[in-house]
Formats: structure tokens, sequence, C-alpha cells
């Protein structure tokens, strides 16, 4: 009983807080609060989070099967969850390699995850997107028969990975990370984000559009050897706590995706026809990443979105070394605050620049990783696990 009212308390204080965000700008980001916890030990790239009476069902890339874990906690998923293998693909088909990001949508009454696969023989340039239907949504995705349907139907040919679906004005659509049309075949070095309109969650009705291009320098991952990466990938739809009155668009992960340097940025919605890029505008700079000589997590990225409490929270992976590349990305909860401006999530990850201070010695200990928790960031990180131990 003390835990209910110790947890609807959290609740109260986190919605009174989201009011407040939503007020102001420069004030709000001072009152920022970037506390993050580590919910996985074992690597869990890619991590998108869906939230279903009372249980939290959570998806990563598996590489070679999707895999849910369901649990009534976030905060230990990985320690309480039961897990379902929902799909393993035949092994010598065009779709049973490197199976990437899928994403779990509660879509028009069934249940229907999103992925991207390869053919083992053809490797990356293979990539396409693929949709697997479930059970109706009046049931547990976790217990009923699930089936492939094969590619997005209608969808041109083109090189396709981390698909997502979201809602605008009532109407379905789909975007995704793909190869300029240009050259689709064999280009690892320009990825955009592509948005088409879809007629049911298996079909799309429109032809793709590119809604956006990697323009800015934080964008864009340099080899030193004079080739260049420049990366849109991993949009997820978020929208404020109020609906999206106050900003509604994209999140999506930039840089290369194996180095600290990956990193969120954002696309507002501005309104008007989705499929036109003049409805859509980028972020002058990242919503967040690792910073160059901080404490970590580092590259964090590809991350998505579920409401508690009033309170938006992102769920992405981040690594605990800057030398790690893929290897070890976890996942990582965090809050997400809205300014006048739109999201806002710290800039940079470790200690908010602006709440940095008490000379060069804690400036050095922050650089080194070695700074101990003050009492207001472990009543921080408390208060984010009561609020992640159930829905």
């Amino acid at each position: 009983m003390l835990y209910i009212l110790l947890k609807h308390a959290v609740m109260g204080v986190c919605r009174a807080l989201t009011s407040f965000l939503l007020l102001g700008g420069h004030a709000a980001a001072m009152q920022y609060d970037n506390s993050a916890l580590t919910i996985t030990n074992v690597a869990t790239p890619d991590p998108f989070v869906t939230i279903f009476k009372g249980r939290y069902y959570f998806t990563f890339t598996a590489g070679n099967r999707v895999e849910i874990w369901s649990s009534r906690s976030l905060v230990d998923i990985e320690s309480s969850a039961d897990r379902h293998v929902v799909w393993t693909p035949p092994q010598g088909t065009d779709h049973s390699a490197d199976l990437w990001a899928p994403e779990l949508h509660a879509l028009r009454g069934r249940w229907y995850v999103y992925y991207a696969a390869a053919n083992p023989a053809h490797g990356n340039k293979s990539h396409r997107m693929y949709v697997l239907g479930g059970p109706p949504t009046s049931e547990d995705p976790c217990r009923g028969q699930w089936e492939f349907l094969g590619r997005l139907h209608a969808m041109q040919d083109q090189w396709a990975i981390d698909g997502t679906v979201l809602e605008l004005n009532g109407q379905l659509y789909f975007v995704y990370s793909g190869w300029p049309f240009d050259n689709q075949d064999d280009s690892d070095l320009t990825q955009q984000l592509f948005i088409v309109r879809l007629s049911d969650p298996t079909s799309a009705s429109s032809p793709a559009t590119v809604i956006s291009t990697p323009q800015h320098d934080w964008e864009i991952t340099r080899e030193g050897n004079g080739t260049n990466h420049g990366i849109n990938e991993g949009p997820q739809f978020l929208q404020s706590p109020d609906g999206g009155t106050a900003w509604q668009g994209l999140v999506f992960s930039c840089g290369g995706s194996w180095t600290h340097e990956y990193k969120m940025g954002t696309l507002k919605y501005l309104g008007g026809d989705p499929l036109n890029l003049a409805s859509w505008r980028k972020s002058d700079e990242p919503l967040m990443q690792s910073r160059r000589h901080g404490p970590g997590p580092y590259g964090p990225g590809h991350g998505s979105f579920i409401t508690l409490g009033g309170q938006t929270i992102a769920i992405y992976h981040a690594t605990d070394h800057p030398s790690s590349g893929w290897d070890n990305r976890r996942a990582r909860v965090q809050r997400v605050a809205f300014t006048r401006d739109g999201p806002y999530m710290g800039r940079s990850r470790g200690l908010d620049m602006q709440k940095q201070d008490g000379g060069l010695v804690k400036r050095m200990k922050l650089r080194l990783g070695m700074s101990a928790k003050s009492k207001a960031e472990a009543a921080s990180e408390k208060n984010l696990k009561m609020l992640l131990g159930s829905c």
C-alpha cells in the first residue's frame, strides 16, 4: 500500500513537472533532469517498447529472429520478462539474414511487427522491410499465432530499414530509412528518411517521398580517409503530452551507429500533407548526443517513446565505452521534457552541462567518470525507477 501511495505521489509530481516544462523554453531546459537508467545488461540494440493492459512489450534487434519480452516492470525487464520468439525465418530465403529493428504495433484491430531483413546470399544491400501479422489487439500479442505477410505491399523496391508506422489526421503513414533512388543498389554512404501513405497496415498507397536528407555537420560521420557517411535512420513518432498540440513529429538517429558520434535529431511536423517535404522542419542541433569528453553512455540512438503518468519516457540504446562500436548496445531510459521549442533531452548525455559547477576538480572527475551521485541525482533515479516499476 505504501508503495502504491508513493508511486501515485511521484506520478502527480511528474504531471506537474510536465505542465511546467510545456510553458517555458530556456527556463524549462535549466530545470531538466536527464537522469538515465540502464535496463538491460545484455546487448539490446534498437529497443522498442509498447504498453498493453498493464504490461510492457519490448523488442530489439536479435539478428536471426523476432523476439518479444513481456513484463509488468520495465526497470528490471531483463530479469522479470517472459520471452517469446514469435518469428524465425526459414533458412536460405531472401529474408533470413540480419533481421533488424523489429517494432510491435497495434493497428486497425490487429497486432503487426515491422522489421528489416536481408538475403544471406547478397548481404546488406538486399535489406527490405517485412511485416508479420499477429492476433487481434484484444489479445496478448505473445499468446496468439503469428504469420509472415511478406514485404510491405506496393512499396517501391529499394534498400530499406528501420520502418515505423504513425498516424496523422486519421491516416496511417510508414516512415523508413532508405538509400537514394538514384543510387539505390550500391549506396552505403547516404541514408535518407522516406514516407509513404498506407491504405491499410500492410499496403502502401503512394510513392515514397524524401522528408530528410543528411545536411548538418552533426548528421555526418567522417572516417578521416575522405569517406563521409551521411546517415538518417531509426525514425520514431513523438508528440507532446497535450496530444501533440505543442509539438509533434519524428525523432531520428544520425551519424555512424558504429561510433560514439551516433545521436538523435528531430523533424517537426508543421501540418499539411505529410508527403510534402515542406511539411517537415529539421532541428538545427541534435536532441541528444554523448559529450566528447563526458562519462557516457556513448552513441545514444534509435529510441522509442512511451507515456507514463503524464510524462514522456525515451528508450534508446547506448554503449558504456566510446570504442565499443556495435558491441554491447544496451537499453537505457530517460525523461523527455518539452519546451516551447519542442522536445528536450539535455543535448548531451551525462550530467546536463547547465548543472555543472564546483570548479576544476569536479569537472575533472566528470571527465574521468568518477563523480559520485549527489543525493538529488540518486533521488531522481529512484523516482524514475518507481515510475517504470509498473504501468
